[in-house]
């Protein structure tokens, strides 16, 4: 993992990155602190690339690619605005066969799938724990039904997002590119699941895959290239700066997993404009728990926690004052409980994190943004390279695995100045 994060204000950007990286896989695990991931993307121009996640696009070093798209853009008239330039390097990656070769992109998506596929087979083999602990039963007798349950949750999270809502198909992807893509990769597809069910039937031979159960695999296989979701290994790719018509400075971030049929999977994350009439920006990225503890004053699962513990506490004094109360029947006491939790106290809790998140800007987020606002270019690096010492001691403290940490990758962007690159040692 890393820690990253840009502070915006009208006269100039900074970007901050550790150098950690973890490398994991079959019970090896280790952390180098020597990894670059700040770049400056086109040589000359106050433009930097920040890379975090997935250090690779398709096996090749993002390093790479950025050092590719700076060659051939050596030269060439300056793009009027930041975003111009995001979305260029986009177009560059998605048209780029010199680089990603078909024949590239085919081994790719085979590889896309089985990773999908190796996270039905992860969360189906988790069910049958759950089960097992539970004691509810025999798990030879539910071995089928649970594989089925896996299955239609992965294919309900491709397409509805967390509120029930309808999860789109990205963008860059036209109707109709999942029939495409079976028409094309479809007997492919069919061996790695059959693979996939041959491999859990060899565990568990009671087994039993319904041909519905079947189907979706095949839809979740090209559903998880179209869809607006990134459960893949992904690499976040932040932008900031100035184009050469911008008057402040803009961000644009994006997450990118892989090129299917000459199509990068990407969608922009976020996109923050500098104007003269706006506040700053401080957009963490990545491992940002310590840096939004900062922000806010209060640390997001501590809050999260309190929430519960409010929520209980609430609903036990209301259902003992209501079980308290004379002259009321069992019906009368259930009918007033369940319209007291789903108007007043559902109401006064509002209010009252409401009241904990206004006190919280007004003290420790306001004062920040105030200050952050008017910093000169050298204190705006040195803020930012401070947000990220603060995550990564809290990772020295805390964790036996340092995911973030090493020198610290800093650039400070300005019209006047163009972008100037510096490295901080992360000790606090």
């Amino acid at each position: 993992m890393t820690s990253e994060v840009v502070l915006m204000n009208r006269q100039a950007v900074a970007m901050a990155a550790d150098s950690a990286v973890t490398i994991t896989g079959g019970g090896y695990l280790k952390t180098y602190q020597s990894v670059d991931k700040l770049f400056p993307l086109v040589d000359g121009q106050p433009i930097g690339v920040m890379i975090y996640n997935n250090a690779e696009l398709m096996s090749t070093p993002w390093e790479t690619v950025i050092s590719l798209y700076r060659d051939q853009a050596r030269g060439r008239a300056p793009l009027d605005s930041l975003e111009a330039y995001s979305r260029d390097f986009m177009h560059f990656l998605s048209g780029n066969t010199e680089l990603f070769s078909q024949e590239h992109q085919d081994t790719e998506f085979f590889k896309h799938v089985a990773v999908v596929l190796s996270i039905v087979a992860d969360d189906f083999d988790f069910q049958l724990q759950q089960l097992q602990q539970s004691q509810a039963g025999r798990v030879r007798d539910h071995v089928s039904a649970c594989f089925a349950y896996v299955v239609d949750e992965l294919y309900g999270d491709l397409t509805r997002n967390l509120d029930g809502s309808a999860r789109g198909r990205l963008d860059v992807f036209p109707e109709g590119t999942e029939a495409q893509l079976l028409r094309r990769y479809g007997a492919e597809v069919d061996e790695l699941i059959g693979s996939l069910i041959a491999a859990l039937k060899n565990e568990f031979p009671m087994l039993s895959v319904s041909q519905e159960s079947t189907a979706r695999l095949r839809d979740i296989a090209v559903m998880s290239v179209t869809q607006d979701a990134f459960f893949e290994h992904y690499t976040g790719v932040v932008f900031a700066g100035f184009g050469r018509s911008d008057k402040f400075p803009s961000m644009r971030s994006y997450l990118c997993s892989t090129i299917v049929m000459g199509t990068l999977k990407h969608r922009m994350d976020r996109a923050q404009d500098m104007t003269a009439d706006s506040g700053p920006v401080i957009a963490p990225f990545a491992q940002d728990r310590m840096i939004r503890t900062f922000l806010t004053g209060m640390d997001t699962q501590l809050r999260m926690f309190l929430f519960g513990e409010t929520l209980k506490l609430s609903s036990h004094l209301v259902s003992d004052v209501i079980g308290r109360a004379p002259g009321m029947n069992d019906e009368q006491r259930a009918r007033l409980l369940h319209d007291y939790s789903e108007g007043n106290l559902a109401g006064a809790l509002r209010s009252f994190f409401g009241a904990v998140d206004q006190f919280q800007y007004r003290t420790h987020t306001m004062p920040i943004l105030r200050a952050v606002g008017v910093l000169p270019k050298k204190e705006l690096g040195e803020t930012a390279a401070s947000l990220i010492k603060l995550n990564s001691f809290q990772q020295k403290v805390m964790h036996s695995v340092e995911t973030v940490g090493g020198p610290i990758s800093l650039a400070t962007i300005s019209r006047s100045e163009g972008m100037v690159m510096g490295k901080e040692r992360a000790q606090l």
